[in-house]
């Protein structure tokens, strides 16, 4: 028959074969295993002739590592093909537990086969060797540690049924791109050296050849863990100075693409620490502005300590790090090895006066962070003369720095200029700069009553802090200064969402005032939330902060907002609270400190007999009228509304009905509904 039909023996044997199983009326089903390793076109050509002619007798079963060579895409459009993928393949850990027990017969705790399955991906050929292992007496436990693809059982199976299957350039490939914990198209071809990384990956993927791209972006992939060691260990092999170069190349690619953190990594891993801090003291993203201080602080670690603290640069930049998650000591530390170090560096005077003009804004922000705000201007006097010789980070921090000064001093109208003089450096830096510029023109509007522009500025803050991350350190401490105007104006549920998350940060950012909103309109969101508890626990909280960070006007709104809440004060502090004051007026931070703790005074004052409620009224009334409303409307509001509260308290109805219709009225105009109602006058 061969050679009665010549070239055409082939599709006639297949027409015969088609013809003879329609014939018969029998269902057959053919399996060809190992597709991936057919290559001749004729062979292919065959199945497509099988494919596109046979019967519904005819069944064929096709197992392979790719798609290539497989012409299927008729069955697909006519919803022939039923496709059976890698996912789908995957064991979970109900299915891996009935083939390692049940139909394995061994007797596994759930945990272990959870780990098992986890070490595995779910690969149903590695869960096989495990069970072999396990059946022949080996150890759940130390099978679970030695379970990789750096197992000589494992390493035999990948190489002779995966790896040296495959034609030598992609074979290759993959060994190079393994050296990265993930890849991309960029990355890839920047190891093995070609244009075309990013197709030799989605050939990877499309042969399932262990490789799968990441949930987060899909232009990246990984590798799985157990292919993944195999590889390494293949590649081992080649030398160590050829897995250095390869750590070098991937280093320099994640560098110059903004990726500090793998670089770093592969700097160490290549074997060249001093590379690895330059690359963080050169840091062009400046993490710090990117809201990702923790960040920078976790490379640090890995970096050896006695290169470290020989670098000026660096330890200003863990200075920012630690100064802006409220770390006093830690930051501290680093700007005293500052001095030390660039004390003993060789750089030009010019060089050493921009590093020096950094840190004094640096000392600036600690001393506004730590409620101080007396050597401030002196402190930023150098970067704001010549912002244009200085990184835009400079001048961009002293102008936020500047603003939060003139805030505590009440100078509410200074900010904005100070804000808009630091917005064009503010724009050439990260967003952390914005987001701080916006909550301070927001708080600086919320003391003067202008709400809406208030409302704008902290949306504002929390919109390009979200940017960064859903959950990064600026969208928490914008999201805390929101959510206290939320909750003054009434959005008990916007207030309490954003609370509640900004909560996470604990003490680590932000000056006072943030806080204060955190922990004290944190717990007073609670309490209306009817969670006592949970606001006796925010309470205490701050309260600790407040004394480990020493705040004294943190610990006098704390101290405040457990007497509004009800909650008893030590006896020795109730007491130094009632006794009679002076409120110094020539400190904003000492007067509004001891205008808290006269308001507790008046609070405890109150809640005694008829002889204390007028003394509480008395001294009301003359906190009330010691504050100017002009320069600062909404402490005068506040202390308005503090003596109505008294008024009613005395039995002096008709007085507190007078003084309370124009501050309601004010109240309901602004939208601060949650001020009276608080009070109880509404």
């Amino acid at each position: 028959m061969l050679e009665e039909h010549g070239d055409d023996a082939g599709r006639y044997v297949l027409t015969s074969l088609i013809d003879e199983i329609h014939e018969n009326d029998d269902r057959i089903a053919v399996v060809i295993d190992d597709w991936h390793r057919v290559s001749d076109s004729r062979t292919q050509a065959a199945l497509g002739f099988l494919l596109d002619n046979g019967c519904h007798h005819l069944q064929l079963i096709v197992t392979s590592w790719s798609r290539a060579g497989l012409p299927v895409g008729r069955l697909r459009i006519g919803d022939e093909l039923a496709e059976i993928d890698s996912a789908a393949l995957r064991f979970d850990t109900d299915e891996a537990a009935a083939l390692l027990n049940d139909a394995g017969g061994l007797r596994l705790p759930r945990a272990d086969v959870q780990a098992l399955t986890t070490s595995t991906d779910g690969w149903a050929a590695a869960l096989r060797l495990a069970a072999l292992s396990l059946r022949g007496g080996g150890d759940a436990t130390q099978l679970l540690r030695g379970l990789s693809g750096a197992s000589d059982v494992i390493h035999e199976f990948l190489s002779e049924n995966v790896l040296d299957t495959l034609e030598p350039e992609l074979r290759e490939f993959l060994l190079v791109a393994s050296v990265t914990e993930r890849t991309c198209g960029g990355l890839a071809s920047a190891l093995a050296g070609i244009t075309n990384g990013r197709a030799m990956l989605e050939e990877a993927e499309h042969r399932g050849l262990f490789l799968q791209r990441t949930e987060d972006d899909p232009n990246w992939f990984r590798f799985h863990q157990m292919f993944a060691d195999f590889l390494h260990r293949r590649l081992e092999r080649g030398g160590s100075h050829r897995v250095a170069e390869l750590h070098r190349r991937a280093s320099a690619w994640f560098a110059e693409n903004g990726y500090l953190h793998e670089a770093v990594d592969h700097a160490l891993a290549a074997g060249d620490p001093a590379r690895a801090v330059d690359l963080v003291e050169q840091d062009e993203t400046n993490l710090p502005e990117q809201s990702k201080m923790t960040t920078l602080l976790a490379i640090v670690q890995k970096l050896p300590t006695s290169m470290v603290v020989s670098r000026a640069r660096l330890q200003l930049a863990i200075a920012w790090a630690n100064i802006l998650l409220q770390r006093p000591a830690p930051a501290t530390g680093a700007l005293n090895r500052f001095e030390t170090a660039l004390g003993r560096a060789e750089l030009p005077e010019a060089t050493q006066a921009d590093l020096r003009a950094e840190a004094d804004v640096l000392r600036a922000v600690a001393e506004v962070f730590a409620d101080r705000v007396e050597r401030v201007d002196d402190l930023l006097a150098e970067a704001m003369s010549r912002p244009d010789t200085l990184p835009p980070r400079v001048p961009g921090t002293a102008g936020n720095t500047a603003a939060l000064a003139a805030i505590c001093r009440f100078e509410f109208a200074e900010v904005y200029p100070l804000l808009d003089w630091a917005a064009p450096y503010q724009e050439m830096m990260g967003p952390f700069g914005t987001v701080y510029a916006q909550c301070l023109r927001g708080m600086a509007a919320r003391n003067r009553l202008d709400i809406v522009a208030a409302l704008q500025n902290f949306r504002t803050a929390f919109e390009v802090g979200t940017a960064v991350g859903a959950h990064s350190h600026a969208a928490r401490l914008a999201g805390s200064l929101l959510a206290e105007l939320l909750y003054e104006t009434g959005d008990l549920a916007g207030a309490g969402r954003l609370m509640d998350e900004s909560y996470l940060l604990g003490s680590e950012g932000g000056a006072v005032d943030y806080l204060a909103a955190r922990y004290v309109i944190g717990a007073r969101v609670k309490a209306a939330q009817g969670d006592h508890e949970g606001a006796a626990d925010r309470l205490s909280t701050g309260g600790d902060t407040a004394v480990q960070l020493g705040l004294p006007r943190l610990a006098a709104r704390i101290n405040n907002e457990r007497i509004r809440l009800g909650i008893a004060l030590p006896a020795a502090v109730a007491a130094d609270l009632l006794a009679p004051r002076t409120i110094p007026r020539d400190n904003g931070i000492a007067t509004m400190t001891a205008e808290l703790d006269e308001d507790s005074a008046v609070r405890l004052l109150s809640a005694g007999d008829s002889a204390d409620r007028d003394q509480a009224c008395q001294r009301a009334g003359a906190l009330a009228a010691a504050i100017d409303g002009t320069r600062r409307p909404l402490a005068a509001l506040q202390a308005q509304i503090l003596h109505i509260e008294t008024l009613a308290a005395t039995g002096r109805e008709s007085d507190a009905r007078n003084e309370l219709a124009p501050v309601a009225t004010k109240c309901a105009e602004l939208g601060l509904s949650r001020l009276l109602v608080d009070a109880g006058l509404a």
